[in-house]
Formats: C-alpha cells, structure tokens, sequence
C-alpha cells in the first residue's frame, strides 16, 4: 500500500511490490515492538498488557492519521517514566488515572498541531534534550534493579516527599545487594548478556525476543518457580470504556508536560527520518495523529504514545517502505493479544527488565554529552542542570524546566549574538568591516551595521556597543539594517533616544537598508514622521546601495555652503 500525498490529504492505494517487503518489516515491528511495549509498561509501573494495547490500537490510529510514512507511533521509555512518576502506584485507580493522562495527552497534541506549534519544538534545545535523555536513561536503569536482583529498595526515612525517590532507592538497593534472590539475578544478567551480544549480529531486531524465550523456557525447566513473571494477561482484546473524567483536573499539569515531551521527540525524529521520496514530513500533521492515537489509546486503557525512535529504527532497517508495515505491526500485536495471552503471562519480569536495561544504556551518549560539554559554558550548564532536575524532582517538574531553561538560553544567546561593526567606504564603492571605534568622530558621518534580531532582550546589549555622542562634537551616524527584521517598539524607542541625543550635539541618525517589513513598522507606528522621512532610507534589490546613498547625503551636510563665485553665471 502506498500513500501518495497531495494538498496535505492522505489517500492509499496497493502496490504488490512492496507488500512483501512490508510485511517482513511489520513482523520484525511487532516481534520487537511486543516486548518494548510490555518492558515500557513496566517502567510505568503498571501492567504490561497496557503497553501491548498501546502498541496495538495507538500504533494503527496513529498509522493511518500521521504524514510520516514510516514513524511508527508508540510506546517510549521517557513517556513511561513520566507516567510512573505521575502515578506512583499500580492500584485500579492508577490504571483508571493513566486512561485520563492518555485522553489529555491526546487532547494536548490536537490542539498543538491544529495551532501549527510544531515550529516551537525548536525552541527545546539539544543541551537539554541531551541531559534530560541521559537522565531518564538513568532513572530507567535505577528503576529496574529491583526486577533484576529480586530486592525491593525502600525509601530513606526522611526524604522530602517533593523530590525523587530513585537516588535514595538505589542507595538502599547497594546496601541490600547480598539480599538479592540469586535465580532471579542469574535470569537478569542472562537477558542482558544475550541481548548486548545478539544487538552486535543479524539478530539484533529479534535480540529481545531471543532472551525471553531463552530464559523464560529455562527457569520452565529448571523450576525456578520463585522468579517472578508477567501478571495476568487477559486473553483477547480490551473493550472500550470512557476514562473517569473527574480525574481530569489533577492531571493537567502532568499531561501537558508529558504532550510536550511527546512533540519534542517526535519533530526531532521528523526531521530525522526522511519520507521515501526524500522530502521531510508534516509536523502539525504528526502532532494531530499522534493525539488521535492517544484519544483511541485511552478508550482502552493504553499507555500514552508518542513518536517512538527504536520503534521507527527497527521499522527502517526492517526494509519498510510504506505504512502498511506499521499497519501490519499493530495487527500482529493484536493477535498476540488474542491467541498468545498464556504465553506472555510466563515471561520473567527479570528479562523483561535486562532488556530495559540495555535500551536505557543506549540513550546514555558519551559522544553526544562531549559535544555539548566542550560547545559553550552555557550549554554545559543547561545539560547539567537539566540532568540533575531528571534525577532529583519528579520527572514533569524537570521537563519544564527544560523548557524554561531551553527558553533561558534561546534569549541569553540571541541577546548577545548581536554583531555590530563598522563599515568604512574604499576605492569602487566597497565596504570593509572594523570594529567600532571607541568615540563618535567629529563633523564626520560613521556608517555602523547592525546584524541580529532586535527584539526587546537585544536593545540593551546594543546600546551597550553604540559609541555615545560626544558634547557639542557633531556626528552622524547611520546604523545599517539590511540584516536586522525584527524591530519591536523597545527598539524604535532606543533608537529615537539615540538620535535625539546625536540631535542635541548637532548631529543626526540615519537608518538605511530598511526592509519592507522594518519599512511597514515605521509607518505603522507613525515613526517615520518622528525620524524624519529624509533620514530613512528603504532597501532594494542592491546591497550596500541604500547605505552609500544615506552615507554621501550625509557627508554633504558638513560640506561648506557654496560661495557666490561658486554659483553659475
């Protein structure tokens, strides 16, 4: 089946060719994707048979909604960490909670992508996307020692109930590590040990499926009945129920934390992953299927999905070519919900976790943490801090101030990425850039470009570099800014005081290079009066032509007036 693309609308149509292929790839989906989606479960703290009918009714709602061909909507480890932090238990009522988290969640992302916000994903940025992934590969690591070694760790006494209790847990887990249930340990490192080995061969797409069947028939054989397995798996599927609403207010906070962490991972794996004719994606689009994946999800008390980067990889290097393959995943996981119940009730929850394990050391990037560590001091802070607050305060809390954080920076730097210079007019009408001078010249005109955006962080930064006008030592100076879209009233402000200034020291300021957008503020905003109409000078198709033109007029303003014996007879 292929999908052919026209106006944004989706419409399908069988192409055998492919079908043979899509089919192996929505096999090799769903023999992977089966045991990701119970291990994410487990992260969450629930159930796994909720992450099967994530990755059965989500996937298909969100395979037949989304612009991306081969994304494949699921389960992810962060979204599940996020859940069990929310939740914090696996009571009835947690299970009806999470029903309401997936329905908002859903909610969230409609709207976001009905709103067209998925270029504000690029405001989230990769220092603390890297701090926070390598955090909740962490966190994931920490959560599952406990199904590894067979020992639950308790939380310190005292610990205040607002931060994480994953440090603390782990400290008590170290000190209880001879507590451990030996055959549940031997069948944790087993896992992990088989899937680290096969993830080096041609059996990396199968590696987890190895593991737990290798292990699960060995503790079968060797009667290790004292190794825990998979709770009960109802045999068949999940029939709809409308999420409790009244749980709704509670969970607003934590459902838009977990919406947005959802779009930022998916716009990332966006523009990652290529359609087949090598053009990129509709993000808004992806925001809105993902969400209806969601709404479907929630009906049937599934996990909360978003764009799945292990997922899609297997998808990818499966030879999948249209959506038909992540179509033919979430049916197989269907039917596996339908025929295998019994079977995947006898999986260890050991293995489950070694697999979880490993996958988490995967997020974990060394090169990807130097590359941020070594860019800029900034950078490095925001990865830091972001990782400490994934580790120390509940996971939707350190979610946003990833955010604020990721904002922080975006103003920070844009503020202080203004470039400012001087630009002084040589032989044939070319410009050379110097920097600026540390005083105004006097009867004498200085051309200063201005590169960057001046919005309202920026003005003070650049009244900052401005040489000041000196007493009675007229100048004047034309400011450049063919380069500079942006000019908010926090800057037309400044730069009237400027002039005004200039102004009083019998100078004047110019602004040449004017683009249309500038050239449509000032008129809006009557400044163009309050400059002077004979001091703005509009851009056109030349460079530089605006600014040598605003710079000759000026210099003819301290020219000596003409004598009489200079007139014409």
């Amino acid at each position: 089946m292929v999908a052919i693309r026209k106006m944004n609308k989706i419409s399908y149509s069988f192409d055998k060719a492919n079908l043979r292929a899509d089919l192996l790839a929505g096999l090799t989906g769903a023999v992977a994707g089966a045991p990701q989606a119970m291990g994410f479960a487990l992260i969450a703290g629930v159930s796994p048979v909720y992450g099967l009918y994530a990755a059965f009714v989500s996937t298909i709602v969100g395979t037949l909604t989304s612009s991306s061909t081969l994304m494949t909507i699921g389960p992810t480890n962060a979204l599940a960490l996020v859940v069990f932090s929310t939740l914090g238990n696996t009571s009835s009522v947690s299970i009806e909670k999470m029903a309401v988290l997936s329905l908002l969640v859903g909610v969230f992302q409609v709207a976001f992508g009905l709103l067209r916000l998925g270029d504000l994903t690029r405001f989230v940025s990769n220092a603390v996307m890297t701090g926070f992934i390598a955090g909740a590969g962490l966190l994931i690591i920490l959560g599952q020692l406990a199904h590894v070694s067979g020992y639950d760790p308790q939380t310190i006494a005292g610990w205040p109930e607002q931060l994480s209790s994953s440090l603390p847990r782990f400290f008590d887990w170290l000190v209880h590590l001879p507590q451990s249930q030996p055959h549940t340990l031997v069948i944790g490192v087993a896992a992990i040990i088989i899937i680290d080995r096969l993830h080096h061969t041609r059996l990396r797409n199968i590696a987890t499926l190895v593991a737990i069947f290798v292990t699960t028939v060995f503790i079968l054989v060797a009667g290790w009945s004292d190794v825990a397995i998979v709770a009960h798996v109802p045999q068949g599927w999940p029939a709809p129920i409308l999420p409790p609403i009244q749980f709704a207010p509670e969970l607003l906070s934590d459902a838009l934390a977990l919406a947005m962490l959802a779009l930022v991972q998916s716009a990332a794996l966006t523009q990652a992953v290529r359609e087949p004719d090598g053009s990129v994606s509709n993000t808004n689009r992806d925001f809105v299927a993902q969400g209806l994946a969601n709404l479907a999800g929630s009906l049937f008390q599934a996990l909360p999905v978003g764009g799945s980067l292990s997922r899609t990889a297997v998808n990818i290097n499966a030879g999948a070519r249209t959506r038909l393959a992540n179509l033919i995943a979430g049916l197989s996981i269907g039917l596996i919900l339908l025929v295998l119940g019994p079977v995947v009730e006898s999986i260890t929850l050991a293995a489950l976790a070694g697999h979880l394990i490993v996958a988490a050391i995967s997020l974990i990037r060394p090169e990807r943490i130097k590359i941020v560590w070594n860019v800029t001091w900034t950078a490095r802070a925001a990865m830091i801090a972001t990782f400490a607050a994934t580790l120390l305060l509940p996971l939707e809390y350190s979610i946003y101030i990833g955010v604020g954080l990721s904002l922080a920076l975006y103003l920070h730097t844009s503020s202080h990425s203004l470039i400012v210079e001087q630009l002084i007019l040589v032989e044939g009408g070319r410009f050379r850039a110097a920097p600026l001078p540390p005083q105004l010249p006097t009867n004498e005109a200085i051309i200063i470009n201005v590169r960057g955006s001046l919005y309202f962080a920026a003005v003070k930064h650049l009244e900052s570099l401005l040489p000041p006008p000196r007493p009675q030592q007229p100048t004047i100076v034309i400011i450049r800014l063919r380069e500079s879209h942006d000019l908010a009233s926090t800057a037309l402000r400044f730069l009237l005081q400027y002039q005004e200034r200039l102004r009083q020291e019998g100078g004047d300021l110019l602004l040449a290079g004017l683009s249309e957008a500038v050239w449509q503020t000032l008129q809006q905003t009557n400044m163009v009066a309050k400059f002077g109409a004979d001091n703005l000078y509009h851009s056109d198709n030349t460079y530089f032509g605006a600014t040598e033109t605003a710079y000759h007029a000026a210099m003819q303003r301290f020219l000596p007036p003409p004598t009489e014996t200079d007139e014409p007879e």
